[in-house]
């Protein structure tokens, strides 16, 4: 936990951010960095794992052209056209060994590509809340040497998969572009309110360059 925690701070946190109490002050505010880039990169992962267990008997032409893409990004853009047009019932689970969690996925993200910014709010939001869970649970084990504090369960649960998700994506914008992490956590943030709007940013492409 505590290692976990020191990641973020050390990625996430600049000279410059606001003490104090609020929410969005002190060292709580690279949490809230760190949900903003999950937040973002969730669609892409989603509908990538989708595209590929969209598994009909026999093949359609979503199936088809899936099958015919060479990245990740045009399969995620495929199977999220095809959930805007059509609904959940566009992706066809029968040959998948995970269709019964297939399903839900692909209605959470067909509700997503229908009302993205709502979606979106709603999604870093939970995940701020468990990245600040975190991050006071880490604060009450090493200050005040509390190590069966009740929450200590429900938050390495929860934020452990976020947190590995965030310094993933970290790794893999410095690898590829070169980005610093704050400057991905502030095209997180630019992402977040522009999703769905005049600029015609789409779910798959919310951490691209701009």
């Amino acid at each position: 936990m505590a290692g976990a925690w020191a990641a973020i701070e050390s990625l996430l946190s600049n000279p410059d951010d606001p003490k104090g109490e609020g929410e969005r002050s002190g060292k709580a505010v690279a949490g809230d960095r760190m949900a903003a880039i999950i937040a973002c990169s969730w669609p892409r992962a989603e509908l990538t794992a989708l595209a590929h267990r969209h598994k009909p008997r026999t093949p359609d032409d979503l199936a088809q052209a899936i099958a015919a893409c060479t990245t990740n990004q045009e399969r995620a853009r495929l199977v999220a056209e095809a959930l805007r047009t059509h609904g959940a019932t566009a992706l066809d689970f029968t040959g998948a060994s995970t269709k019964y969690s297939d399903r839900p996925a692909a209605q959470r993200m067909a509700d997503l590509v229908q009302k993205p910014r709502p979606v979106l709010g709603d999604v870093a939001g939970v995940f701020r809340i468990a990245l600040r869970r975190l991050y006071r649970t880490r604060n009450i084990i090493l200050h005040g040497g509390a190590t069966q504090g009740v929450a200590l369960e429900a938050s390495l649960r929860t934020a452990a998969p976020l947190v590995g998700a965030g310094l993933d994506r970290i790794i893999h914008s410095d690898y590829t572009e070169g980005l610093d992490p704050l400057d991905l956590a502030a095209r997180a943030d630019v992402a977040l309110t522009l999703i769905n709007g005049e600029t015609g940013l789409s779910v798959v492409d919310l951490l691209e360059r701009p």
